[in-house]
């Protein structure tokens, strides 16, 4: 008996000393968007793609009835960044692609698609108003207008690569 009991406290030890094992890491699931409802302007980024699009028409509208060479330059710059913005973009969220999300695919295309041209009408419009404005201004002031200009363009390139 005795040599059980020595036997059972052997046998006990090593468990009063292991540590309980620890659970799995928490994994954050994937950010998604809300589809349909919620409030149109909820983001600061969705304010500032109305003020775009707002703005954007007034000028193009100005433009087709006073100066339609800027016009064409401001359609052939929103062409020309939509294409690399496309690419880049592609690019980018190619690689990170979601198996679960496949049955979003129409929708996120256009989705994406939508939002690529949204953002690089925004650049093209920044650049236009730039020359635009800067026309007979003297050099500082076209060189602040320009870094200005580079700003802008630079926050709705991050503000693209974010969403």
């Amino acid at each position: 008996m005795e040599n059980m009991e020595d036997v059972d406290l052997e046998e006990q030890q090593p468990l009063q000393h292991s540590l309980p094992p620890s659970p799995p890491p928490v994994q954050k699931p994937p950010r998604t968007r809300p589809i349909g409802g919620g409030r149109a302007l909820a983001t600061p980024a969705r304010a500032l793609a109305l003020v775009v699009l707002v703005i954007g028409l007034f000028f193009s509208v100005h433009l087709l009835v006073h100066d339609l060479r800027t016009l064409a330059l401001l359609a052939a710059e929103w062409l020309c960044i939509f294409f690399v913005m496309s690419c880049v973009v592609g690019c980018e969220r190619g690689g990170a692609s979601d198996p679960g999300a496949a049955g979003d695919g129409a929708r996120g295309l256009g989705g994406a698609v939508a939002e690529v041209a949204l953002w690089s009408f925004a650049m093209a419009l920044t650049v236009t108003m730039t020359f635009w404005v800067a026309a007979g201004l003297p050099l500082p002031a076209v060189a602040v207008l320009y870094l200005l200009s580079l700003l802008a363009v630079s926050a709705c390139f991050a503000v693209l690569l974010d969403a």
